[in-house]
């Protein structure tokens, strides 16, 4: 029987290997392997939580990395190729650098895999693995088959589950449209609660880039889901957008289903900044009032980790004391504070290719640099120098210890909940903890401040 090693690659010390909470099982590769045939045996390897064997006796590796791992992944398929063992990677970088990646593997994977996977290892049964897999068309999800968590064997906070795919906002600064497409693919409700049933933690993340969608079907589609979640047992979170406060019956079904927490991606303060990001559903009526919609959340108890992305075109470095100011104003129990980073995929890194202003472009070693957390590109408001001084502030002044027991506390009377709590906990003071205990990061370290 041929032995398959499927990795999910990270640097030691970085953010989410640092946070347990924020390290989420590879559901990618859970699903790849139910889709491999039973003549294989397959093992998955998630370095957030173990080491490699990299003298493991295995016949093929397949490695998923996103943006900021691509180094650590061609280095993974550097050692493993030196041994002869053939290497296909995937995953949303590698599907937006397929030239770059077959530098380091013997094949790629355009797009999502299960549809192609199958294939590819019946060409690799017969020696005739081909450099570039790619997918026609997006696969139907509706009766998706379960993912083998079997084979996940870490101990996570949560467990994940997906319900849909795709996303039609396509904000200029996400390449999820690019890999998932404009449209939402939703899997058959039974099978998802069927598949939720078998889960034994009682925690669980959706991890659909937006578990609402939008328009009537899909929002109707959303309260049907958290209806039949009731019955489910489980304390959950997930990512929405801010659509789902002009749902009152959508969030009550939320809340009754067991619903302690979402991530909600504001992004800016300043309706000129969202409207340049291309994320309209955040000026819509119902929803550019932020504090009303935290509120509203909030009354339903549920918990926000809120993301704020600073650096942008027009934006200043007095963007971090609004938004800091805001967040403390409105309760936000947590945050994701990161500055504008344009990855591969993304009108945003075509922009900046176009206008000559990426900082780091000595690929793929630059690549880990791409964290949304390190300054990569010349903003147009504020120096390198003063974006990350800025960031360490803001999370200093909202997520220090103190700060971020105080506000978990608030999050517990809220929700009484310990699965939100210790979210709120946890993202706020292990990103504080993370961030200010980095290396200076490379375009601070070489530009002059008021660059």
């Amino acid at each position: 029987m041929k032995k398959i090693l499927l990795i999910n690659p990270a640097y030691k010390g970085s953010l989410h290997s640092n946070i347990k909470v924020l390290a989420l099982p590879p559901l990618n590769l859970a699903l790849i392997a139910r889709y491999t045939p039973e003549s294989y045996d397959v093992r998955i390897v998630d370095e957030t939580m173990m080491d490699i064997d990299f003298d493991a006796g295995v016949d093929l590796v397949g490695i998923t990395c996103m943006t900021p791992l691509a180094p650590r992944a061609y280095e993974i398929a550097t050692r493993f190729r030196a041994r002869g063992v053939p290497v296909v990677m995937g995953g949303i970088h590698v599907s937006c650098m397929a030239e770059e990646a077959l530098r380091y593997a013997d094949a790629v994977v355009v797009g999502e895999g299960e549809n192609i996977w199958p294939r590819l290892l019946d060409d690799f049964d017969k020696g005739s693995l081909q450099k570039v897999y790619r997918s026609g068309e997006l696969p139907d999800i509706s009766d998706l088959l379960p993912p083998r968590r079997d084979l996940l064997t870490g101990k996570y906070f949560v467990e994940t589950v997906q319900t849909g795919r795709g996303c039609p906002i396509n904000c200029n600064f996400c390449s999820v449209t690019a890999f998932n497409g404009s449209r939402y693919r939703v899997r058959n409700i039974d099978n998802v609660l069927a598949e939720i049933d078998t889960i034994r933690s009682k925690r669980i993340f959706i991890v659909d880039d937006n578990i609402v969608g939008s328009g009537p079907r899909f929002i109707k589609r959303a309260k049907d889901l958290f209806d039949g979640m009731a019955g489910c047992g489980k304390e959950w979170g997930g990512q929405t957008c801010l659509n789902i406060v002009e749902h009152e019956d959508v969030l009550k079904a939320a809340q009754r289903s067991g619903c302690k927490a979402f991530l909600i991606g504001f992004e800016s303060l300043d309706p000129v900044t969202i409207d340049s990001m291309h994320k309209s559903v955040n000026l819509r009526p119902n929803t550019r009032n932020f504090a009303d919609a935290i509120k509203k959340i909030h009354d339903h108890g549920m918990a926000i980790v809120g993301c704020f992305i600073f650096g942008s075109d027009g934006q200043t470095k007095d963007a971090f004391r609004r938004t800091i100011d805001f967040v403390i104003e409105t309760e936000i129990d947590a945050v994701q504070l990161s500055l504008a980073t344009p990855l591969p995929g993304t009108a945003f890194y075509r922009q900046m290719q176009d206008e000559n202003r990426l900082l780091l472009t000595d690929y793929p070693n630059d690549w880990r640099h791409y964290t949304i957390f390190e300054p990569v590109f010349e903003m147009r408001g504020m120096s390198p120098a003063e974006a990350y001084q800025g960031l360490q502030a803001a999370y200093a002044e909202v997520s220090s210890l103190g700060a971020s027991v105080k506000r978990s506390w608030r999050t517990f009377h809220n929700t009484r909940s310990l699965f939100s709590t210790g979210i709120a906990f946890s993202w706020n003071y292990q990103s504080y903890k993370t961030i200010l205990s980095t290396p200076t990061p490379l375009a601070v370290g070489n530009r002059p401040l008021g660059l």
